[in-house]
């Protein structure tokens, strides 16, 4: 059991993870977590080590961290459906300990993945493989929205059956919770996935994800309409501009995704020529986009429910949990002289947890049920054992009770192997605005204050803000 407790303890612990994040070490977590990942080399020690690189702007490393992961997943998803391993791992699950299965991530984390590793290729100025990634989220999207689409149709599900004991009892039954249907889908990835097909030049894929982080969350909307330029003419011609209806009320706004060359950059002498579809914006203007992430998400942990039993001590149910996330704090940017950005709220992965949390709980209870039976039984067979030894009659509920607290340090280790990806960000703001020529871009405040010049002959810039607490505060950015 000492052998077993040591081999997990050189994991990362998610307290020195936090720790680490909020007070902006990331290269010593990011050390550390490479001496991890070559312990276990697991699809989450490779994310967490992926996402640790690209908060130092190691963007290639990065990238190559989330291939790992990737083909990691893809290994793991090609296994055929019988297969002894997973044999091995289901009969573990529901037998001795919850961290018999290796995690391979929920849906949210599969999608993830490519969305923030197109975030490392926007970064190096390739928006064509930015655009590869994004069309992988597409995928990994709707091929686990289909693996859901039963249980979204069923609506919400009961969880009073839950231990009075258990933390998120009260949580899993939080009304914010219950109205995500759309559990495995956020409107972030879509949303950023617009903006890069359209800078990479595929309009109409642009269209299809910004109708998608529309339909998601109505923040999206508002965010496209007032960070594109509308060419009025085009919606004219479309008849989709805004117009008083016969009873008084205004149609609805659609967007009409504009080509960068809607972006007129003609003070230094750069192409003016009106793009077809009429009168664009005001000369001499540059798109800029911020991305804000910050916080940390919900830690998954195995929590341990003791309930006292006769003979042999107390029954174990070990059911999944989670450490609340750490808030980020609110991102900030103005132009100059003084105008602030607006940031729209697109990303909350603490959300997606619990949703899918709740989605899984039934089949989390029955697992932990069948695993605390199964261990209950042969404490229960040992004490009998004892009983009915005349040498061993006395001690039997001790050797019982022993029998049950080895079984609970047996799940304690094993436990520790049930991790989620700990370093994704919780929170995921995007802000875009149309800015005069050479505007100053300030991000950040206080000591986490940075600014950008924009130049003049570019027709856009994008800001990737990484916060890791009130005060301290990383910005990369890339132009177009």
């Amino acid at each position: 059991m000492i052998l077993l407790l040591a081999g997990c303890a050189s994991r990362v612990p998610t307290e020195e993870i936090r720790s680490s994040l909020s007070a902006g070490h990331v290269a010593d977590l990011r050390e550390k977590m490479e001496n991890n990942h070559e312990s276990f080399g697991d699809f989450v020690t490779a994310l967490n080590l992926a996402r640790l690189l690209q908060m130092e702007g190691k963007w290639k490393d990065s990238i190559e961290r989330y291939g790992e992961a990737q083909a990691i997943l893809e290994e793991y998803e090609g296994r055929a459906v019988v297969n002894m391993r997973e044999i091995a791992a289901t009969a573990g699950t529901f037998l001795l300990s919850r961290g018999a299965r290796q995690y391979y991530g929920t849906g949210y984390e599969r999608s993830l993945l490519h969305t923030f590793n197109s975030l490392n290729y926007v970064m190096l100025g390739d928006f064509s493989g930015a655009a590869v990634e994004m069309r992988k989220m597409d995928k990994r999207q709707e091929h686990w929205l289909q693996e859901s689409e039963s249980r979204i149709e069923k609506g919400v599900k009961e969880t009073t059956g839950l231990p009075t004991q258990y933390s998120l009892s009260e949580m899993l039954q939080d009304e914010a919770v219950r109205r995500l249907v759309n559990n495995y889908q956020d409107p972030f990835s879509y949303a950023l996935s617009a903006i890069v097909f359209r800078v990479a030049g595929d309009l109409q894929a642009s269209d299809v994800n910004l109708r998608r982080a529309v339909a998601l969350d109505g923040n999206a909307k508002t965010l496209f309409l007032h960070g594109w330029p509308q060419p009025q003419a085009a919606l004219l011609k479309k008849g989709i501009v805004a117009k008083k209806e016969k009873n008084g009320e205004k149609a609805e706004e659609n967007i009409v995704i504009p080509p960068l060359a809607s972006v007129r950059i003609t003070q230094d002498g750069s192409d003016a020529a009106l793009p077809e579809g009429g009168a664009m914006p005001v000369l001499g203007q540059q798109e800029v986009t911020v991305i804000a992430l910050g916080g940390a998400t919900p830690s998954l942990k195995v929590e341990h429910v003791r309930i006292p039993f006769p003979r042999i001590g107390y029954i174990l149910l070990d059911l999944p949990s989670y450490t609340r996330p750490l808030p980020g704090p609110t991102p900030h940017a103005v132009l100059s002289p003084a105008s602030p950005l607006v940031f729209y709220p697109l990303l909350r992965t603490d959300r997606l947890a619990y949703r899918t949390l709740q989605d899984e709980v039934a089949l989390e209870i029955g697992s932990a049920t069948s695993r605390a039976a199964v261990r209950a039984g042969v404490s229960t067979l040992v004490y009998s054992a004892a009983r009915s030894n005349d040498d061993t009659r006395n001690a039997a509920e001790v050797v019982g009770a022993l029998t049950t607290l080895l079984f609970d340090l047996w799940t304690y280790s094993m436990s520790d192997s049930a991790r989620n990806w700990e370093t994704l960000p919780n929170e995921g703001y995007i802000a875009m605005a149309m800015v005069p020529n050479g505007s100053t871009i300030t991000v950040g405040e206080g000591g986490g204050r940075q600014s950008i010049p924009l130049p003049n002959h570019i027709r856009g810039v994008i800001i990737m803000m990484t916060s890791f607490s009130n005060s301290q505060m990383r910005m990369d950015y890339v132009t177009y």
